[in-house]
């Protein structure tokens, strides 16, 4: 677990979630014979144009930057309200609904952990899917975005 502070937020919460993505979220199985178990074979924090269209260059699981804004919550402290949305990106259907639910379990299971850095009031906001064409190659997208909030002490200048 990496620390999180007011000159890190961002970074820090990105860190997070994608260290417990990449060490809990490695294969699944998908119960077709033709399939069988599927390694993700790449963890980034973008879709990148210059992945192979190769099928076994997939799955692949991006942790995308958080998104945030603020407010006061109280005189002295300011409350980081954000969303973080991990993808996944397979061959198979299959594939892709089994990864992007042992992302939401990953991240259900290290609430607890994720609330001693401060971040509270994780939730998942909303989820989505698509399926586009890669070259010959069939790609099914499953999305879920986590929303959460985040709480530090302002800096304070007179």
């Amino acid at each position: 677990m990496v620390t999180i502070t007011k000159s890190t937020i961002l970074s820090g919460i990105w860190q997070n979630f994608y260290d417990r993505i990449k060490s809990q979220v490695t294969s699944v199985a998908t119960g077709l014979t033709d399939v069988g178990t599927s390694t993700v074979q790449t963890y980034s924090s973008n879709y990148s144009d210059k992945i192979s269209i190769e099928k076994a260059s997939y799955p692949i699981i991006t942790v995308e930057h958080p998104v945030i804004d603020t407010e006061l919550f109280t005189f002295g402290k300011t409350t980081v309200n954000g969303t973080i949305s991990v993808e996944v990106f397979a061959n198979q259907s299959v594939t892709s609904v089994l990864l992007i639910d042992s992302v939401i379990n990953a991240i259900e299971t290290f609430k607890g952990s994720l609330a001693a850095l401060g971040i509270t009031e994780l939730d998942i906001d909303s989820t989505d899917n698509d399926n586009f064409k890669r070259g010959a190659l069939n790609v099914h997208s499953r999305l879920v975005r986590f929303k959460f909030k985040y709480r530090y002490t302002r800096t304070r200048a007179w």
